[in-house]
């Protein structure tokens, strides 16, 4: 995996009445397997958008994950339109649904660099690079991977670098088991930003690029975050 910088969002916890903005920074993270198992099925268009929902072997095939990633994917495809004027292409299915090779605690307790924060969607990205023959950045696809598995109060995600790569809390938050569906589409918002090239913002501008997206809708980009998504490295893929 070429290294990358990968922004992290903190985990919300019940103690804290409301959830810091991460400002962290993860930079080469370690390399994904890759060869003889990578999948060779055709795959979807280039310059669209692929969502995984990664099944860890002990959880259950329940149809509220796929189609609520879903939906948040196409509220997070409205809002870029409206703020944009153009948006990214998901595909048919919008999910693709990817059984894991291990257990939910494998992917929560296997070391994978010196932050567990990252463990859960580290090992997660890997697999489905491998699976699915990505890269990271891919030039094809904008990737977006969710998993049902979490450490509680330790496991986050991020964006960055064409990826964005979340945990269980936000798995559930789009299945609807999670409170306000408002904050899972302000965070898809926020992490599409950085997967896009856009850093964090300060945390009361008013754009989804700071904690204002916990307001979402109520949060719009910047003239200058706008001319950032056009002109990054993904701008091609808006239509």
């Amino acid at each position: 995996m070429d290294s990358r910088k990968m922004t992290r969002r903190a985990v919300l916890t019940a103690t804290a009445g409301v959830a810091a903005l991460g400002s962290g920074v993860l930079t080469g993270v370690a390399e994904a397997a890759t060869g003889a198992t990578a999948r060779s099925a055709a795959a979807p268009p280039s310059k669209t958008v692929r969502v995984f929902w990664l099944k860890p072997t002990d959880v259950a095939l329940d149809q509220r994950y796929p189609d609520g990633i879903t939906n948040v994917m196409k509220e997070a495809q409205r809002y870029y339109r409206q703020e944009l004027g153009k948006t990214f292409t998901l595909n048919n299915p919008a999910v693709e649904v990817v059984n894991g090779d291990h257990n939910r605690a494998w992917y929560e307790n296997t070391r994978n660099g010196d932050d567990p924060y990252w463990w859960v969607v580290f090992n997660m990205q890997q697999e489905l690079m491998r699976k699915l023959a990505l890269n990271a950045p891919d030039s094809r696809w904008l990737c977006v991977g969710e998993i049902s598995a979490e450490q509680q109060g330790v496991s986050g995600g991020g964006g960055g670098g064409g990826w964005v790569i979340l945990s269980g809390h936000d798995a559930d938050g789009a299945a609807g088991t999670n409170g306000n569906m408002n904050r899972w589409y302000g965070g898809m918002v926020h992490e599409l930003g950085h997967a896009f090239g856009l850093p964090d913002s300060t945390s009361t501008d008013g754009t989804p690029m700071s904690a204002s997206f916990y307001d979402y809708p109520n949060c719009h980009f910047s003239q200058s975050q706008k001319n950032g998504i056009l002109n990054g490295p993904y701008g091609s893929f808006l239509s």
